[in-house]
């Protein structure tokens, strides 16, 4: 008995190892923003890119199309040149022609613009502009990142939460216990009390000692870390009351603001110290200062670095909503003392409470439909960190999103830059050609992909004039309902990929990507976008086989909220707010 108590511990301690990673000093994307603490427009990672060669704007555009099996260039039909030919132009020509109409139009002549159209079985080249010219694609580099993680993880993955302990006796666990998590970057102080329902269930009533965590900074927390504060008005001349969430003893509230004498919109600041109690564990400080007006009440969202803390006395305040009543606090140790401590003492940790998030599948449906920045980022993190359980990193994200590339798409690093896995960057780089590679792999149009991974990634993607940030987009059109799609939105970028299937005997899978300069003007772009999309449709519908496809159905997103919309496109850079601080918080570690 007392092996298989040392097995079960060395085997619960090599699941949960973590260790730092090493990567080159070259290979390291450098970090360019600083912690957004107020409400202010979000920042990227550098600035945004020159344009080079003249010749490559839309003004100049020259579109190739696909006859015989060859690229061949557009006649300059806005020259006159259609007129002269006495033979009518075929499907691809005339498609072509009116792409490089809308190129050299008024919405597209400016920038730089890449689109590749190509047959998604068979990878046949349609359509090209510019399409082995390394442009940035914004949010589109979350088709990289989803796609990785699935392949890391799986999509039935669940992120677990465990709390570990001695057994109880008569209901009564007598030391501490551990919480025990996985990097879940959707854990909430919701799923806290899902645990301490469970455990309150099992019969359990009381916890004779503390809530145990390690000293990992996210492993066992809560990412988005937010604590409501309420805030009331008093009397006039008085001091407002403030109230945090009961039982929660992490944060001490400090009211200096004063009530006005009459009704007013609040005018309240905000200042927040992180001091450490005698034993070294964090405590929040928050000063309130300012005016409030008579009778008037809000909520101030607290958003916090303080995760395992904030998951810890979230778990403490839960139990005790649930009739659990526990003798200490929050305290850190290593999971290996805690399993050594608990052998010493002749009995092993059980589980005692479990929360799993939603699958893997959910999650990355949740960050392509509505371009979640920061939870791209973390899942791709987190996805890398499990595989080699390490602590995450972007840089070790990174380095599995390039090795990807390299085994699916087969697409070499030299040329194409990546350093996010939200594409909140200026510095990204790729052909749309590769675009639509990529596509292709993750797809599973490229062959040796796992049916399951590619039938996961391709529902997590925005259905046109359905869901996702292409809910309002190609509403009324041959389109709606036949493109899958990634949307990407920087001050100088719009870009869109993915696949159209009205002809369901040749799907297609494209990348349209726009670049410029100076910031461009988001709803013409995207309606110019829309108008080549409705060219290609044009030319579907002239060749395609006599049945048509039905429109792809609208898919259910569990774990969806109205909180998404604020922290995805399609005005992904004006987003402010606490996604902000967590973008922000994300590019210091690249």
């Amino acid at each position: 008995m007392k092996l298989t108590g040392l097995s079960f511990a060395l085997a619960l301690l090599s699941a949960t190892a973590v260790v730092t990673s090493t990567i080159p000093a070259e290979a390291r994307p450098t970090a360019t923003r600083k912690h957004v603490a107020k409400r202010s427009l979000k920042k990227v990672v550098a600035a945004p890119k020159k344009l080079s060669d003249p010749k490559k704007i839309g003004s100049q555009a020259r579109v190739t199309y696909s006859k015989a099996g060859e690229m061949r260039p557009t006649r300059d039909v806005t020259r006159g040149v259609q007129a002269r030919r006495p033979e009518p132009l075929t499907a691809e020509e005339a498609a072509a022609a009116e792409i490089q109409k809308l190129l050299r139009g008024p919405f597209l002549r400016r920038g730089i613009t890449g689109l590749f159209v190509a047959d998604a079985r068979t990878g046949q080249p349609l359509f090209s502009v510019n399409a082995t010219d390394p442009v940035n694609p914004a949010s589109n580099v979350k088709l990289i990142s989803t796609a990785t993680a699935l392949e890391l993880l799986g999509p039935d993955f669940r992120y677990p939460t465990r709390i570990l302990g001695p057994a109880p006796v008569n209901g009564v666990i007598k030391g501490d216990v551990y919480l025990l998590g996985s990097y879940d970057p959707t854990l909430t102080t919701v799923d806290m009390h899902e645990i301490a329902a469970t455990m309150a269930r099992a019969g359990i009533t009381s916890i004779e000692g503390s809530i145990a965590v390690g000293s990992d900074p996210t492993r066992d927390g809560i990412y988005r870390a937010v604590v409501p504060i309420e805030i009331t008005a008093g009397e006039p001349g008085q001091p407002p009351t403030a109230t945090v969430p009961a039982n929660f003893d992490l944060v001490d509230v400090k009211v200096v603001a004063t009530t006005h004498k009459r009704a007013r919109k609040p005018r309240l600041t905000y200042k927040t110290e992180i001091t450490k109690t005698e034993q070294g564990y964090p405590r929040i400080t928050l000063t309130i200062g300012g005016v409030i007006g008579k009778g008037s009440a809000t909520t101030y969202p607290l958003w916090t670095r303080q995760r395992t803390a904030t998951a810890a006395y979230s778990l403490i305040s839960a139990l005790r909503a649930h009739s659990i009543t526990i003798t200490g606090e929050m305290k850190v140790t290593e999971l290996g003392n805690f399993i050594s401590d608990s052998v010493l003492g002749g009995a092993l940790p059980i589980e005692l409470g479990r929360h799993e998030s939603r699958p893997l599948a959910d999650i990355v449906a949740r960050v392509n439909k509505w371009s979640v920045n920061w939870l791209a980022d973390r899942v791709v993190m987190t996805a890398a960190a499990l595989g080699r359980r390490q602590q995450p990193s972007m840089e070790l994200a990174i380095e599995e999103m390039y090795s990807w590339l390299a085994r699916h798409p087969h697409i070499a690093k030299p040329g194409t830059i990546i350093d996010t896995g939200s594409g909140l960057s200026y510095r990204t780089q790729i052909t749309t050609q590769d675009l639509v590679s990529v596509i292709r792999a993750g797809g599973g149009y490229l062959g040796g992909t796992d049916a399951k991974l590619s039938a996961a990634w391709l529902r997590s993607l925005s259905i046109a004039g359905n869901d996702g940030t292409l809910r309002s987009r190609f509403r009324n059109t041959n389109a709606q309902g036949h493109i899958v799609g990634k949307t990407g939105t920087l001050s100088t970028v719009i870009a869109l990929a993915g696949i159209l299937d009205i002809d369901p005997a040749r799907p297609l899978a494209f990348a349209l990507v726009t670049n410029t300069d100076a910031p461009l003007s988001k709803a013409y772009v995207r309606k110019a976008h829309e108008q080549v999309i409705g060219e290609i449709c044009k030319y579907l519908g002239k060749t395609a086989a006599p049945t048509a496809a039905a429109p792809l159905p609208a898919l259910p997103l569990p774990g969806a909220s109205v909180n998404d919309a604020s922290d995805s496109e399609p005005e992904l850079e004006e987003t402010s707010g606490p996604d902000a601080v967590l973008d922000a918080e994300t590019a210091r570690s690249k």
